[in-house]
C-alpha cells in the first residue's frame, strides 16, 4: 500500500529572519544617506520627517486596503499607532535634529547600543530569555559599532544640550522595538501596523515641523530637487518598514534592533560610492567584528513570534 509522502510547506526566502534582517538594515542604510542629502540641501528637516512618515503610511494602508481594526479593538489599536509612531518619530527626530552638531560619528555611537538596551527592556519585561551566547553576539557586535564611531572620529562637540539629546536616542529607539512588541494587536497584519504608525507619526511630527520651520518649509520640501528626495525617501520607507513589521512579528525586539549594525556596515560603502566619503581606519576590523557578532546571535534561531499577531 503506497502512503502519500507529507508535503514540508515552502517558505519564501524573504520571510526568513536574516534575509529580513539584511533587507530591512540595508533600507535603513539608504534612509539614512537620504537624509544626509537632504540636509546638505538646507532641507526642513522636521517637515521632511513628518512628510516621509505620513506619506509611506498612507501608501501601506491603500497597499492593504485600509486598517482593520482585529480581535483587540479600535481603542488597542489607536493607542498602539499613536504610541509606536511616536517613538518611532522622536528617536528619528533627536538623530535628525543634532547630527549636524555632534556630527555623524557620534550618532552612529548611538546607534550601536539599541540592540543592547532593547534586550534589557525585554529581559524585564520577560519577552526574551537570557542567552549567553547571543548576549556575546551583541556585545561584539556592539564593540564592531564603537569601533566603527571612534575611527570615524568622534570629536568634542561644545554643545552639551545636543550631545543629550543624541544620547537618549537609542534609548527611544529601543523602548520602541519593545513597545511594538509587547502591545501587539492580536490578529494585526505587520502592514498595516506599519502604516498606522508611520501615519501617526507624521501626524504627531508635522506640527512640531511647522511650528518651528515654518510653513516655508513645507514649500523647500515640495520643491525640486528636495521633491525628488522625498518621493525616493518615501519609496524606501515604504519597503522598510513593511519588511521591519514582518521581521518583528516572527524574530521579537532584540533581533530586530541588530538592523542598526547592519546599516554602518552596508551604509559605509555606499557613502564612499555615493557620496565621495572616505572608508574610516579599521573598517575591515569593525566588518568583521559585526559580521561575527551577527554569526553568533543568528545560531540561536529565532523564535517565531506567535504572540504578537497571527496575520501576514
Amino acid at each position: 500500500m503506497l502512503t502519500a509522502t507529507p508535503t514540508i510547506p515552502h517558505r519564501p526566502l524573504t520571510a526568513t529572519p536574516l534575509i529580513l534582517l539584511l533587507i530591512v538594515g540595508c533600507l535603513l542604510a539608504i534612509s539614512v544617506l537620504l537624509s544626509k542629502v537632504a540636509a546638505g540641501l538646507q532641507a526642513p528637516m522636521l517637515t521632511y520627517l513628518a512628510l516621509a512618515m505620513g506619506g509611506s503610511g498612507l501608501i501601506l494602508t491603500l497597499m492593504t486596503r485600509g486598517i482593520r481594526v482585529g480581535q483587540s479593538g479600535f481603542i488597542h489599536l489607536l493607542f498602539y499607532s499613536l504610541g509606536a509612531g511616536a517613538l518611532m518619530a522622536l528617536g528619528s527626530a533627536l538623530g535628525y535634529l543634532t547630527v549636524h552638531k555632534v556630527g555623524a560619528a557620534f550618532i552612529a555611537l548611538a546607534l550601536a547600543f539599541p540592540p543592547m538596551l532593547t534586550w534589557l527592556l525585554s529581559l524585564v519585561l520577560r519577552i526574551e530569555r537570557f542567552d549567553l551566547l547571543r548576549v556575546s553576539g551583541l556585545l561584539i557586535g556592539l564593540g564592531g559599532g564603537v569601533l566603527l564611531a571612534v575611527n570615524k572620529g568622534i570629536g568634542a562637540p561644545s554643545d552639551t544640550g545636543a550631545i543629550l539629546v543624541a544620547s537618549a536616542m537609542p534609548v527611544v529607539l529601543a523602548a520602541g522595538n519593545v513597545f511594538r512588541t509587547r502591545f501587539w494587536p492580536k490578529g494585526a497584519s505587520p502592514r498595516e501596523l506599519a502604516g498606522a504608525m508611520l501615519i501617526c507619526g507624521g501626524v504627531l511630527t508635522l506640527p512640531f515641523g511647522l511650528y518651528l520651520e515654518g510653513s516655508a518649509g513645507l514649500a523647500t520640501v515640495l520643491h525640486a530637487p528636495m521633491l525628488l528626495i522625498l518621493i525616493i525617501a518615501i519609496t524606501t520607507f515604504v519597503a522598510q518598514y513593511a519588511a521591519m513589521f514582518r521581521l518583528q512579528q516572527i524574530a521579537g525586539p532584540v533581533y530586530l534592533s541588530q538592523i542598526g549594525s547592519v546599516a554602518a556596515i552596508v551604509g559605509s560603502p555606499i557613502a564612499v560610492i555615493a557620496l565621495g566619503e572616505k572608508l574610516p581606519d579599521g573598517f575591515v576590523l569593525t566588518a568583521l567584528l559585526i559580521g561575527l557578532g551577527l554569526a553568533m546571535f543568528q545560531y540561536r534561531a529565532a523564535k517565531p513570534r506567535s504572540d504578537i499577531g497571527n496575520s501576514t
